[in-house]
């Protein structure tokens, strides 16, 4: 808002904002004081909330915001842009949907290049690890398997081979015919790709609302959404939406 903005508004218009900002405006006060103290009052608030803003929101802000004298704001961040990593070690793993995790990772420069630099160091692995409990341990492992990795890997979606359990991902060193761990991830629970009947209720219509989410209908086998055999991108058949006999007349 800029004085010249404010002072096209009339006296009590500027009254009227200055109430509903609970602005305390001393009565009889001019005009001029008036503007000032509203230009005062949005100093204030503006600055109170870039404080309370992140650098990603005044990222995003400065890009629609509008100046002190109401013209668009250019290039000030136009060459910011976040790194590719961060050089620190770390992998973590996100669950996109029951059958598939998406998992990044980072190893320090210092630590990559000693992992490297080991007499018959071969090469890097991803390994995910599925579990039978939220905690980690060798007695919890159901199995895993390994995803051959480059040092220039830095994420990789990963199809997974079971629902409803545990899941973790770990970086590997293979060094002779031996691999060492590097860094573990968190773990994730992933979900059922199909419905269980109902013990409750056997008169409830839980079967139809099945069939309309796109799961199987036949209660308690895992045939989800993710390996439907019709058309990918659509949940469930057009032609089950559609009652041809209306198209047909």
């Amino acid at each position: 808002m800029t004085k010249e903005r404010l002072h096209s508004f009339s006296y009590e218009q500027l009254i009227e904002i200055s109430s509903r900002a609970s602005i305390l405006v001393t009565s009889g006060v001019n005009k001029d004081t008036l503007v000032g103290i509203l230009l005062d009052a949005y100093e204030e608030d503006r600055i109170e909330r870039e404080e309370l803003n992140n650098l990603a929101i005044q990222m995003e802000s400065r890009k629609f915001s509008i100046s002190q004298n109401e013209e668009i704001d250019l290039g000030m961040d136009d060459d910011l842009e976040l790194p590719l990593r961060y050089n620190d070690t770390g992998i973590k793993v996100l669950l996109r949907d029951p059958s598939w995790i998406y998992c990044y990772w980072d190893l320090e420069d210092k630590k990559a290049e000693e992992i490297e630099n080991t007499p018959n160091f071969k090469s890097l692995l991803l390994r995910i690890v599925e579990l039978d409990s939220c905690k980690y341990s060798d007695d919890d492992i159901l199995d895993y398997f390994d995803i051959p990795i480059k040092p220039v890997d830095f994420r990789r979606y990963v199809n997974l081979p079971s629902t409803d359990t545990f899941y973790c991902a770990e970086i590997r060193a293979l060094i002779d015919d031996k691999d060492y761990l590097v860094v573990r991830s968190n773990i994730i629970e992933t979900t059922r790709e199909y419905v269980s009947s109902s013990r409750q209720n056997d008169n409830s219509n839980s079967s139809e609302l099945i069939r309309l989410s796109g799961f199987s209908s036949e209660f308690g086998e895992a045939h989800g959404v993710s390996g439907y055999t019709e058309i990918p991108q659509r949940i469930i058949p057009i032609h089950d939406l559609l009652d041809e006999e209306q198209f047909n007349d």
